[in-house]
């Protein structure tokens, strides 16, 4: 009972941006929706993918940081693409939601910020975070793309990412 009490009062110590959220219901499997709470605290960490995008989402359109919400970027079936870019960064002009991006300032990489666990988390609530219905990223598919991309130290571009890895149709 003590245990629990110390855990209830350090999950009601922490702020908003640190405390797991709840897992869509779309998200069947017991360790998808795991993943997807460890990958919202992910997002919300200082410098992290919610510094740009910001906790809803939206980005910051007028500094150009595009919307993650419903993007053909995150919601696509080929994951690859995401997970790449995630990975490795991104500079160059891009359209998301059919708005231009001039694309001046870098997406960080985080491929040596982030394990294969904790990418696949985070990319995970976002694939299922604001409107997104995408499925759940695992962690065998994050190391095999690092391991595609392994000795590849450039930042990539929207257009050659989407040579290789057209949209859907």
């Amino acid at each position: 009972m003590k245990c629990l009490k110390r855990a209830n009062d350090a999950i009601t110590s922490l702020t908003a941006k640190e405390r797991p959220v709840g897992a869509p219901s779309f998200l069947t499997a017991g360790a998808d929706k795991k993943s997807f709470q460890r990958g919202s605290l992910i997002y919300n960490r200082e410098g992290h993918c919610g510094t740009c995008h910001q906790s809803n989402g939206a980005g910051l359109p007028a500094s150009g940081f595009p919307p993650l919400a419903q993007s053909e970027w995150v919601t696509d079936p080929d994951t690859d693409r995401l997970i790449k870019l995630s990975l490795k960064g991104l500079m160059g002009p891009i359209t998301v939601k059919g708005k231009e991006y001039p694309g001046q300032v870098p997406m960080t990489a985080f491929e040596h910020l982030l394990n294969d666990q904790d990418m696949a988390d985070v990319l995970t609530f976002v694939r299922a975070s604001f409107g997104n219905k995408g499925s759940a990223i695992k962690k065998e598919d994050v190391a095999r793309v690092r391991g595609e991309l392994k000795g590849q130290n450039m930042i990539l571009q929207p257009a050659k990412l989407l040579e290789d890895h057209p949209f859907a149709k």
